[in-house]
C-alpha cells in the first residue's frame, strides 16, 4: 500500500512539474445547464426547448490565445410538434450524448484574477443513447425508430467566459451541423442549444 502511495505522489508531482513549464495550463471539472432547440426543414413540424444539465472536465493552454478541448457527458434533442388529420401531436426526441468540443479562444482583457474570453470550435458528438417519446406517434411520424437517428453528430460552439480566480464561467451556443434524421423522409432535424457552465481550475 505505501508503495502505491508513494508512486502516485511521485506521479502527480511529475505531473505538477510538467504542467507548470505549460504556459497557461489549467484543469479541471465542469458543469452545467442547456436549453435544447431541434430545428426542421419542414414548416408543418414546430418546435419547444427542452433543458437538461450536463457535466465533464477540461483542460485549457495558453494565455491571450489558447486552446481548450473538453469531454461532457451532455443530453441533447427537444420536443416537435405539428398537426395531423386534425390533431396535435408531440414528440421528445432524448440524446443522451458523449460530447468533445475542441475550442480555439482569445483573452482581450486579462488580470490576475479576472479574465474575459472569447472561444469557437468543432464540436463532436456520440450519441449513446437515444429515446424517442412517446412510442405510440411512431408509426405515423417521420421518426418511426430509434434506427432513424444518427450516432455520430458534428456542431459548431461560440461563446465567451470570464474566469474569477479558480472559477470559470462560460455561456456558449452550439449550432448543428449534421442532420440528426437518418432516415428515408425528406426531413433535416438540427439540434442547437444555449449551455450555461462553471467550472473549476484545479490547476
Amino acid at each position: 500500500m505505501k508503495r502505491y502511495l508513494i508512486a502516485i505522489i511521485i506521479l502527480g508531482a511529475a505531473f505538477s512539474s510538467v504542467t507548470a513549464q505549460i504556459p497557461g495550463f489549467s484543469i479541471g471539472p465542469k458543469a452545467g445547464y442547456n436549453s435544447n432547440r431541434l430545428t426542421t426543414n419542414l414548416d408543418s413540424i414546430t418546435s419547444d426547448p427542452n433543458g437538461a444539465f450536463q457535466f465533464g472536465g477540461f483542460f485549457r493552454i495558453g494565455n491571450k490565445t489558447y486552446i481548450q478541448p473538453e469531454v461532457n457527458y451532455i443530453v441533447k434533442g427537444g420536443i416537435l410538434d405539428d398537426v395531423f388529420k386534425g390533431e396535435s401531436r408531440r414528440q421528445e426526441i432524448e440524446l443522451k450524448s458523449i460530447t468533445i468540443p475542441v475550442l480555439v479562444g482569445v483573452t482581450p482583457i486579462q488580470d490576475k484574477s479576472f479574465n474575459f474570453r472569447l472561444m469557437a470550435g468543432p464540436t463532436f458528438s456520440y450519441v449513446s443513447e437515444k429515446y424517442v417519446k412517446p412510442l405510440d406517434l411512431l408509426g405515423s411520424w417521420p421518426i418511426r425508430s430509434t434506427d432513424d437517428i444518427r450516432k455520430m453528430l458534428l456542431s459548431l460552439q461560440v461563446g465567451c467566459g470570464v474566469d474569477l480566480w479558480f472559477l470559470t464561467f462560460d455561456v456558449r451556443y452550439e449550432m448543428g451541423f449534421s442532420n440528426l434524421y437518418a432516415g428515408e423522409e425528406n426531413l433535416n432535424i438540427r439540434n442547437n442549444l444555449v449551455n450555461v457552465s462553471l467550472g473549476i481550475k484545479l490547476l
